[in-house]
């Protein structure tokens, strides 16, 4: 009994320098279909991020968020790119970056899990890079060599469905 009176405490101070990451791959996904402001409001109700500032490139409100956990500023989430299609579609972009490499290697398996099929896996002089797509969706993961730091990139994509 004393082994475990001892136990709980230990564990309980273990547990207060743990945190884990402010977002998931299935969030960033949801971002594609929303506009700045939506994603502006779904951030700040959600509490681990704010706005760090905007701003404008080539007609193109680019709004960028920080985390603000227990390890501040450790991730970025970019919102406000497009591709606007002959017919006046548009096709959202969100970049997240994370200084934390684990952070990085869990939105991999996140993608995994989410169903995208892994089309390229390799590396070049300063990342590893994963490229998945499905119908709907081209992500790009690159993930620094010396695992400093690292980048989602989610593309929307023009789905052409049978009519």
């Amino acid at each position: 009994m004393k082994k475990y009176l001892f136990l709980l405490p230990a564990m309980l101070l273990a547990t207060l320098n743990m945190y884990g990451q402010s977002t998931k791959f299935s969030d960033l996904i949801y971002f594609t279909s929303l506009s700045n402001g939506d994603v502006h409001n779904t951030l700040l109700q959600g509490k681990s991020f704010r706005q760090d500032y905007s701003v404008d490139v080539n007609g193109r409100q680019l709004e960028y968020f920080k985390n603000i956990g227990t390890k501040p500023n450790t991730e970025k989430i970019m919102v406000g790119d497009y591709t606007r299609l002959y017919d006046g579609t548009i096709l959202h972009t969100v970049n997240y970056t994370s200084t934390d490499p684990q952070h990085i290697i869990n939105m991999i398996a996140q993608a995994k899990r989410f169903g995208l099929e892994m089309k390229f896996h390799g590396a070049d002089e300063a990342n590893n890079i994963y490229l998945f797509d499905s119908s709907f969706y081209q992500v790009s993961i690159y993930l620094r060599r010396d695992q400093t730091s690292g980048l989602v990139e989610i593309k929307q994509k023009e789905y052409l469905g049978l009519e």
